[in-house]
Order: structure tokens, then C-alpha cells, then sequence
């Protein structure tokens, strides 16, 4: 059997070839150093550590300068950052690309969300404040590439970090884009540059090479089991977002055509690439056929062909058990193409009835292919949905209107994000429903990650002051 590295330089030599060809438009000139663009990792780190030394002794109207310069810069891109992220990846769609990045920009706390700790009494004064770590190391994934460096520059820089980005091969040239324009639009309105750096070339050898660099002082790391194992085992603090197949439970007394309607919204928005998109429903079998009734009216289509759903298996599910990356991110029409499967209208999602231990359910698909499990009542939904959902404690969603099933839910799972009778994607913030989650730590236990997780909490001890209430003579 390959070992760990092996297999991760396999899947990414796979990437690299099969990546979108470059245009001088889409990248811009290869000049070392370049509004934070490198040719070695070295020079990358030090540039890094260098802005470091500068940016941590920086005011907190620095800090939100830096910000609000990232955001008011990349306001008039958005729809072309969407557009070349599709174009680059073939993954998703625009308008879904377009709302991660509002999402990204503008639903990320920055320093406002570290606000001071204060004690007193008579011992004096006991503060803490969040302090930062120095230069973090981040890698991010395909799937969300330009709305990872936004969200993570936003939360590692609102903290008094500097970053290094490593780049997935599949969307280097969004990234690099990204990142320049960051930088550009950071040096001009406060003079600060090299915040975030990347290398004009990612590799695996880069990434390994920056987790072990003695200047890097954590990791941040969103992608398959392979890079987020390597990170948390490099010796540094590592906050690692994991893998995740998330259950849509329905039980008896759900609202179905509201589930019907939160469920085929989310899991078909971006084409279910999201790591926090329904994968799987779980129903009881009471309300199974109303459902998938509803869920046909809301734009998903049904296979009951076996022969057909063992197509979609055997084409889209490699022999090493993993979805294939032709189909990852493919729209519904070009999966059923593909595989030859007769349908009418757009269909945005494809539905199929299967058992809990179908291929189709314990995969983590990230494309629009959501199989349906019925269970007789609660407890074996709850049951199935804590098992196809793998161990992962990644997301999980309820639609039900019994309190005490949503409670015993919620306590089962145990997931980093837990949704109501609404759409998962609203657990990253899209819709502005909450702050944004780009970063959600499950392997690590971080959860959704914001600017305090990167911060170190400090404790300040004054015992003779500082105290309203009392004095001490």
C-alpha cells in the first residue's frame, strides 16, 4: 500500500496536469516578489516574517485599514473572480461563486471580534487580550480558493499575523490572482506590503517544506484527509478542516415542503461542493414519498432505475473509493450526459432511494447526487444519520417540528455545525447568517474558525490595580 506522501503527490501530480492552461491575463507578470508572489519558499517566508516584524506593532486602526482596504478593493471583481474561479476549476456555478465571495468579504469579523477580558476585584487587575502567533502557513482547496485567502487574510491579519498561502495546483492561477490583487490594494492604502505571500509555482514539496519551516509558527489547513494528517502531525499548532458528509434528517413531523425546498436549495447551491452541503437525506418512512415528491417540484430529478444508479456508481465513485474529479462540482445535466440517463427539464440536483450502506451515501459525493435513506420512525433515522455521517462531526441538519427530536439531534451528532429547519449552507454564513465559516475546524476541535482561533490569549496580571469597586491599602 502507497504511504501517506505517496498518495498525496499522486493526487496532486494528477492536478497539475490536467489544470487549466495560463494566460498573461489571467496572472500577470512572474517577477520575484511581486506584490507578495515568490519564486522560493524561502524567500516567500522571510519576505513574510519580515512584514511581520513591522505589522505587529502596528495600531489596531492599522489592522482595520488593512481590512477595510481588502474589502473596498475587491468589491468591483467579485463577479470576475466568480467567473474565473468556474473557468479555472470547472467546478460550481457563478452565482454560488459570487455569494461565498460576498460571503468571504464582508461576513468575516475582523479585529472588532477580539475585544479584551477584564477581572477586578481585590486581587487587583486580571486582563486578557488575543495577541498573535507571528506568520501562519495556510493551504487551501479548489473548491473555494479566492474566498479561503480572502476569509483567512481577513481573520489571520485582523489578529496581527502575516500569512503564507499555499496555492491548490487546481486553481493556482485564481489564487495568485487573488493574492496580488490583495497586496496591491493593502500597499496602497496603508504602505504595507508582503502580508500575504505565495509561490508563483505550488508543489507539494512546497507545502511539505513550509509545515516544517522554523519560521512558520502554525498551520491552517482546508482540504483532504492526507494534507490536514500531514499538518497535524508537522510538530506545529495546526487548525485543520477536514473532510465531512453531512445527513439531512426529516422526521414525521417536518414542514415538507419547506424541507423539500431548504434541502434541494443547499445541497444543489454550487453544486454541492461545499463540505457543509447535505449529502444524504435521512427520512422516516412516513413522509418519504411526500418528500421526494416535493423535492421533484423543487427542481431535483429521480432515478429508480438500478441499472441506471449503478452507472452514476461506477462512473462517478473511483476504485479507490473516492469521487471521481471529472464529476466533482459538475452540474446535475452534465453527470446524467455522461452517464447516459435520459432526463427533461434543468434539473439542479439528482435524487435515487438507496440503503445506508449504498456507495452513493457513505461517500462524501461533492456533487449533485443526493441519495434518499427511509428509516421506520426517529430513532433509526438518528441512528443511520450518526453513522453514514461517518464519524466526522463535521455538519449536520434536522426538519422537524418535535423540540425534543431537534434537541436529542443536536446532542447526537455532535458536529461542528448544526442546522434547523434551514439550508446547511447557512452555517458558513451565506445569507448572512452569522459570520462567516471558510475554516471549519472539526479534526482539530476549533469548529468555525474567526480571528480569535488564530490568536494567542495572553493573561496580564496587575494585583495592585486596577479596581472601581474596592481599593486595598
Amino acid at each position: 500500500m502507497a504511504s501517506l506522501e505517496e498518495q498525496i503527490r499522486r493526487i496532486l501530480a494528477e492536478e497539475l496536469q490536467n489544470e487549466s492552461a495560463t494566460t498573461p491575463s489571467q496572472v500577470g507578470g512572474a517577477t520575484k516578489g511581486k506584490n507578495g508572489v515568490f519564486t522560493s519558499i524561502d524567500d516567500a517566508i522571510a519576505a513574510a516574517k519580515a512584514a511581520e516584524e513591522r505589522y505587529v506593532d502596528c495600531s489596531i486602526e492599522t489592522r482595520n485599514n488593512v481590512i477595510d482596504a481588502i474589502k473596498e478593493g475587491f468589491r468591483p471583481y467579485i463577479k470576475k473572480m466568480a467567473e474565473d474561479i468556474v473557468a479555472e476549476t470547472g467546478m460550481g456555478t457563478v452565482d454560488a461563486k459570487v455569494a461565498k465571495l460576498n460571503n468571504a468579504l464582508y461576513n468575516t469579523p475582523g479585529p472588532e471580534i477580539l475585544q479584551p477580558e477584564a477581572e477586578t476585584g481585590d486581587g487587583g487587575l486580571i486582563m486578557y487580550e488575543y495577541a498573535p502567533f507571528g506568520v501562519i502557513g495556510a493551504v487551501g482547496p479548489s473548491t473555494n480558493p479566492s474566498e479561503t485567502v480572502i476569509a483567512n487574510a481577513i481573520m489571520m491579519l485582523a489578529g496581527g499575523n502575516t500569512l503564507f498561502f499555499g496555492a491548490h495546483p487546481g486553481a493556482k492561477n485564481i489564487t495568485r490572482w487573488t493574492i496580488e490583487k490583495l497586496n496591491q490594494f493593502v500597499e496602497e492604502k496603508t504602505g504595507l506590503t508582503n502580508l500575504v505571500v505565495t509561490l508563483d509555482k505550488p508543489s507539494i514539496e512546497s507545502v511539505q517544506k513550509m509545515m516544517k519551516h522554523p519560521d512558520i509558527a502554525m498551520l491552517s489547513v482546508t482540504g483532504g484527509p492526507g494534507v490536514v494528517h500531514q499538518a497535524m502531525t508537522s510538530g506545529k499548532k495546526t487548525v485543520g478542516a477536514g473532510a465531512g458528509n453531512p445527513p439531512a434528517m426529516v422526521d414525521s413531523t417536518a414542514n415538507i415542503d419547506l424541507a423539500a425546498h431548504n434541502i434541494i436549495d443547499s445541497a444543489a447551491f454550487d453544486n454541492d461542493i461545499l463540505c457543509t452541503a447535505e449529502k444524504e437525506v435521512v427520512v422516516e418512512a412516513s413522509v418519504k414519498d411526500e418528500l421526494i415528491r416535493k423535492m421533484q417540484d423543487e427542481g431535483a430529478f429521480l432515478i429508480t432505475n438500478p441499472s441506471d444508479i449503478q452507472k452514476l456508481v461506477d462512473m462517478t465513485i473511483m476504485d479507490n473509493g473516492a469521487p471521481s474529479r471529472k464529476f466533482v462540482g459538475k452540474d446535475a445535466t452534465y453527470i446524467m450526459d455522461a452517464a447516459g440517463i435520459h432526463y427533461t427539464g434543468q434539473p439542479r440536483e439528482i435524487i435515487l432511494e438507496a440503503a445506508a450502506d449504498h456507495p452513493l451515501v457513505t461517500t462524501e459525493m461533492l456533487m449533485p447526487i443526493l441519495p434518499v435513506v427511509a428509516c421506520p420512525d426517529f430513532d433509526s433515522l438518528l441512528k443511520t444519520s450518526v453513522l453514514v455521517e461517518g464519524g466526522n462531526h463535521h455538519t449536520a441538519s434536522i426538519h422537524s417540528e418535535n423540540l425534543p427530536h431537534i434537541n436529542q439531534a443536536a446532542h447526537r451528532m455532535n458536529t461542528s455545525i448544526f442546522v434547523v429547519n434551514g439550508p446547511t449552507y447557512a452555517g458558513t454564513g451565506v445569507g448572512h447568517t452569522g459570520a462567516s465559516a471558510l475554516t471549519i475546524a472539526t479534526p482539530t476541535g476549533e469548529g468555525t474558525a474567526t480571528a480569535k482561533t488564530f490568536t494567542r490569549r495572553r493573561r496580564l496580571n496587575s494585583p495592585e490595580g486596577f479596581s472601581l469597586r474596592s481599593w486595598r491599602q
